[in-house]
């Protein structure tokens, strides 16, 4: 669609400047508005994000890796494996290995700076889905996280994409995510009061995102991201993922925790 953009006679990858602006909306709505609820500092809540963000850049990057292992051995004996997986540092990212990273990041510095983990994950979480829904629009400049060829209602055809392939309608599915994120940001933020202190709006993000990208994953089209027993490694990852959003959301409010 629009993989570059010239700002200033310097030209731009689009993708990584629309995830830069998701992020930075992001965390001026959790560092003016969740923090309210949590006696933490908004400084520790800015630093945080980015420990999450050096965490999300390094486990995208690794999920990414280690789903295109199955090719890289394939095909070991037909490419320069060098070149490939410089290719592979160069781009391509996996969303859950970003999540489980950005957590991971913000766990360091809660524990490094004696700082609450669960208040800040509290303070963080709502507003990933609002990041990843930006996010996915960046991905549709860019090409990525394409469709399946689909010739229905909202089909997409690139003409100039490096990644998706060009002249072949494709199922909606960066504007489809984008637009489910923005749904579950919705939901996290009506329900965030009620249930303040407790890790259910957690459970909750993960079960609803873990539902959506499950069903979603059916109809991508970059079939080379790890498929194991029929499913992708992000259906693998959603299954378990929603398990344990199940199981923090049928936990009890602990009403000595709020506000936490």
């Amino acid at each position: 669609m629009l993989p570059y953009i010239t700002i200033f006679g310097h030209e731009v990858a689009t993708y990584g400047l629309i995830i830069f602006i998701g992020i930075f909306i992001g965390g001026i709505i959790a560092i003016q508005y969740f923090t309210k609820f949590h006696a933490i500092n908004k400084e520790d809540v800015f630093y945080a994000i980015l420990y999450a963000v050096i965490g999300v850049g390094i486990g995208a990057k690794l999920l990414y890796i280690i789903t295109n292992i199955p090719f890289l051995i394939e095909n070991y004996h037909t490419i320069n494996l060098w070149d490939t997986l410089l290719q592979m540092f160069k781009g391509g990212f996996v969303f859950y290995g970003g999540l489980l990273g950005g957590i991971l990041g913000v766990f360091i510095y809660a524990k490094q700076f004696k700082v609450s983990f669960k208040s800040l994950l509290l303070i963080l979480i709502p507003v990933v889905p609002l990041i990843h829904s930006i996010g996915r629009i960046g991905c549709l400049c860019a090409g990525c996280c394409y469709g399946m060829e689909y010739h229905g209602f909202g089909a997409i055809t690139f003409h100039n994409s490096i990644l998706a392939p060009n002249g072949v309608p494709l199922f909606p599915m960066q504007i489809v995510e984008a637009v489910c994120n923005l749904l579950i940001f919705i939901a996290l933020m009506v329900t965030y009061k009620r249930f303040l202190g407790t890790y259910k709006t957690i459970g909750l993000y993960l079960i609803l995102y873990s539902i959506v990208r499950f069903v979603l994953e059916f109809f991508r089209g970059d079939l080379i991201r790890g498929i194991y027993f029929s499913l992708s490694t992000s259906q693998w990852i959603s299954i378990v993922l929603l398990t344990f959003g199940i199981l923090l959301f049928s936990k009890k409010l602990d009403k000595r925790n709020r506000p936490n």
